[in-house]
């Protein structure tokens, strides 16, 4: 049973991971792949052995979490996330800066 639960698990983590791709940027990503980790530990702490949970670990995934709760409302912002414009030069810039290139290449000649 745990064994068919944790495929379904599985497959439903990488199906939202595929869709999540092309809608959040790399940063975003990061804090949800960040999330999932935390979950995972969380769940085995509650149905396995509670061996490796201590203060420090505790302590960390609150940090985490907040961490998480902080790039949210940052990002949801107006301005939380800056888009800069870098556009590439048009086709008649670079024409003219090809034409005067071949002028003085030709006056040299």
């Amino acid at each position: 049973m745990f064994i068919a639960l944790s495929c379904t698990i599985a497959i439903g983590t990488n199906l939202s991971q595929f869709i999540c791709i092309g809608r959040f940027t790399a940063v975003s990503f990061q804090v949800l792949g960040h999330m999932k980790t935390i979950l995972v530990l969380v769940m085995g702490f509650f149905f396995f052995d509670r061996d490796g949970l201590n203060l420090h670990v505790v302590l960390g995934m609150i940090i985490a979490v907040l961490g998480m709760i902080w790039y949210g409302n940052a990002s949801s912002k107006q301005g939380g996330k800056e888009k800069k414009n870098y556009s590439l030069p048009t086709t008649r810039q670079q024409k003219q800066g090809a034409a005067s290139d071949s002028d003085e290449y030709q006056g040299k000649a």
